[in-house]
């Protein structure tokens, strides 16, 4: 099985030639529109990150090949010594319905503040509410999304909604406009942050960087400041895993009747609410898995998909409970090749959202799409039919890997 933690690294050492930030000029004061409050500061070296991620990936049990390891620690190792500050912040968005909401997000930088570029990184699909950028900050602990600032550049993690104050929610997966809409606003509340703070003008052009459910989204957040005047340039997206179209994934789950990562109940449950589609979860799910209450009684109407998707469970535990064979807890109709019965009402909100049918990036974005061809956790299916359709296009895809 693809260790799908383990792509980032791999992603960023494949292509990390990005383009610097604005020189200083004179800035006067202002009062803030996006950010809303600075939650915590954490300062660390770029050696304490490195340390950091040799230790998630030992955690993983995943063996370096020999050479890609030297790779690494060479690339690393030469600026060790560079101080960073992660700062962890409520900014202004909206939901996906359009109303105001606060949501939270992380950012680091060198605290030199000579960077050599942006790279915003979305988060891939957490299970737990406790699992989101911002959080770590606070809790002092590195994650893969957060690579990028060990060499310097300025390095932007969005939670998106469905933590902390919205917690309550489910985390709006595969929503790509709302997706753009709030990786924009936290990425402009860090533009005021730097700005009242330090004194320093955020460049306007940026690299994405995005693995598994986070592939997706940073293709979404391309697609977002390209096709609204941000006044952003996107200059490269590499990106690993990804759902570009749900339709296909779908289709693909069907085929195999496996998921090693159980984030279809997530994404249903996520169009479910921020599409008002009145889904019955009795023709969804199966096995209990469609009890309604959030609660693990199953005589009480528990230990189904409330209690398991509630946020609070993690993702250790809800394999051990439901395994990865799909049968164990998705309905029979899943299983017809089209979407029929109850999950017809999945099609509109998959179509609409669709990164392969819905956006063309422009002809100077580049785009690198790394896939396993054994990955287990997203289908192979929707990397290929992203790069087929593309090379119909002539879309400048330099690396499918």
């Amino acid at each position: 099985m693809t260790k799908k933690y383990f792509f980032l690294p791999v992603i960023f050492l494949s292509s990390f030639c990005f383009w610097g930030c604005t020189p200083q000029d004179s800035i006067r004061e202002f009062t803030p529109f996006y950010l809303v409050e600075e939650l915590g500061v954490w300062d660390f070296t770029a050696e304490f990150a490195f340390e950091s991620v040799l230790g998630l990936v030992e955690n993983l049990n995943f063996e370096f090949p020999e050479k890609t390891k030297t790779d690494i620690e060479k690339l690393f190792r030469k600026g060790l010594q560079r101080q960073i500050r992660g700062v962890s912040i409520s900014y202004k968005t909206i939901d996906p319905f359009g109303n105001a909401v606060i949501a939270t997000g992380a950012f680091f930088y060198p605290k030199d503040l000579n960077p050599p570029g942006i790279v915003e990184v979305p988060p891939i699909a957490p299970m737990r509410d406790s699992e989101a950028p911002s959080l770590y900050v606070e809790q002092k602990k590195f994650s893969f999304e957060s690579v990028p600032c060990m060499l310097g550049y300025i390095t932007i993690n969005p939670d998106f909604v469905g933590v902390r104050y919205t917690e309550d929610w489910p985390r709006p997966y595969l929503i790509a406009e709302h997706t753009g809409i709030a990786a924009y606003h936290m990425r402009k509340a860090v533009e005021e942050y730097l700005l009242i703070k330090e004194n320093y003008q955020l460049g306007n052009r940026s690299t994405i960087l995005g693995y598994s459910l986070g592939g997706s989204t940073s293709m979404a957040m391309a697609w977002y400041y390209q096709d609204h005047p941000t006044g952003l340039k996107v200059d490269k997206v590499i990106t690993g895993g990804g759902v570009y179209d749900g339709l296909e994934a779908f289709r693909a789950y069907v085929r195999t009747e496996r998921n090693d990562y159980q984030s279809i109940p997530m994404v249903i449950l996520g169009l479910d609410k921020f599409y008002n589609l009145q889904l019955d979860y009795s023709g969804i799910f199966a096995n209990g898995m469609e009890n309604p209450v959030d609660s693990p009684d199953p005589e009480e109407g528990g230990d189904g998909y409330a209690w398991w998707f509630s946020g609070k469970r993690s993702l250790s535990s809800i394999i051990n409970r439901w395994g990865s064979n799909l049968p164990n807890y998705m309905h029979p109709d899943f299983f017809n090749p089209e979407l029929s019965c109850e999950f017809i009402k999945l099609k509109e909100p998959l179509e609409m959202n669709s990164i392969v049918y819905n956006y063309t990036p422009g002809p100077l974005t580049e785009i690198h799409l790394i896939h396993s061809s054994q990955d287990n956790l997203i289908p192979v299916a929707c990397p290929d039919l992203l790069y087929r359709e593309y090379k119909k296009g002539a879309v400048p895809l330099l690396t499918n890997a």
